[in-house]
């Protein structure tokens, strides 16, 4: 069955910029699977850093995330980049991985109402460096669909060389939020990694899995880990058929880019799904650009681990230019718990 569907562009508004130049070096970072999870009410609310990469002198985006839409007015996001704890004594490994890789260019926050207004004040400590991020949302709009919430880009200095990591930490002392009732909200953030790759490697995807209860629907999908604008491409996700109760949805969330797409379910546990950017914009922000809900039986055994892969003979993405990209693809799984 061949479905085309348009992805929701004016769902999301793309709203505040926040321009501020900051003369610190760069990094990049690395992936991680979904943690799941945050829920609305008065429970505590998962924000999630997503793994980065990027390449010495290229464009490195922390994007933050959350697993559940609840209005937020405003509040402040404070995120730091830091040399893993390891690599803090006097080594010649610290001394030759700058502290502050990062030079800082610009932020976003998401809401649908698109009226969010921002404000980005970047410093540096001995240690690390920062951006703390203030925003606010008349129509308190932030984070009224789950999905990004804000991207935050840098300029990775060209010195750092491939395999260097950072960590990304949404620090808590420094974060806070107001959801639309006037409540403050009760955050978990969620760390990340930033990789160095080389300048000529391939880039990371990945076949995100999820963990969840039998019965309930697998969060899946294709994930990236830098910006790079694609003008179309297609995904071939693998999974065990014997565990779904119906058809996979596919979805693309308008904050990653436009992108019009078609679905494939010819075979059963084969999802093929085709895409086009005529703009040009899709995966300027990455992360989950492709999300896939995949129903599962109640009868799947707890302790099942199931495979979600990236066909590699019929994966593929093309650059801006039209151009073939080389990709490294990881897998993920399915685990019932």
């Amino acid at each position: 069955m061949i479905q085309k569907t348009h992805s929701r562009f004016a769902l999301v508004a793309l709203v505040a910029t926040a321009l501020t130049l900051w003369g610190l070096p760069e990094a990049s970072a690395r992936r991680g699977g979904d943690d799941g999870g945050g829920t609305g009410g008065h429970e505590t609310l998962k924000l999630r850093a997503n793994d980065a990469i990027g390449k010495p002198g290229g464009i490195v985006a922390i994007v933050l995330r959350t697993y559940a839409a609840r209005p937020i007015r405003q509040g402040k996001i404070t995120i730091r980049v830091s040399r893993p704890a390891a690599l803090n004594a006097l080594s010649a490994d610290a001394l030759r991985l700058p502290v502050r890789p990062l030079t800082f260019l610009n932020a976003v926050i998401y809401s649908t109402r698109g009226d969010v207004t921002a404000q980005a004040t970047p410093s540096g400590a001995a240690d690390s460096q920062s951006v703390a991020v203030q925003f606010s949302s008349p129509s308190g709009t932030v984070n009224a669909a789950d999905g990004p919430l804000a991207v935050l880009r840098f300029r990775l200095d060209p010195s750092v060389t491939a395999g260097q990591e950072y960590t990304i930490t949404v620090d808590p002392a420094f974060t806070s939020m107001i959801d639309s009732g006037g409540t403050a909200i009760d955050l978990a953030p969620i760390d990340a990694v930033l990789t160095v790759r080389g300048a000529t490697a391939p880039l990371a995807v990945e076949a995100e899995g999820d963990t969840l209860a039998p019965g309930a629907t697998a969060e899946l999908g294709f994930q990236t880990f830098e910006p790079f604008g694609i003008s179309n491409g297609r995904i071939t996700l693998r999974y065990n058929p014997a565990i779904a109760s119906g058809p996979p949805a596919v979805r693309i969330d308008p904050r990653y880019g436009k992108a019009t797409f078609t679905v494939s379910r010819t075979k059963p546990g084969i999802l093929r799904i085709d895409f086009r950017s005529p703009d040009r914009t899709f995966n300027t922000v990455p992360g989950t650009i492709v999300a896939v809900s995949l129903p599962t039986k109640a009868s799947a055994a707890i302790g099942t681990e199931s495979p979600v892969t990236l066909d590699p003979a019929d994966t593929w993405l093309n650059n801006a230019l039209g151009k073939r990209l080389k990709l490294k693809m990881e897998n993920g799984s399915i685990i019932f718990e």
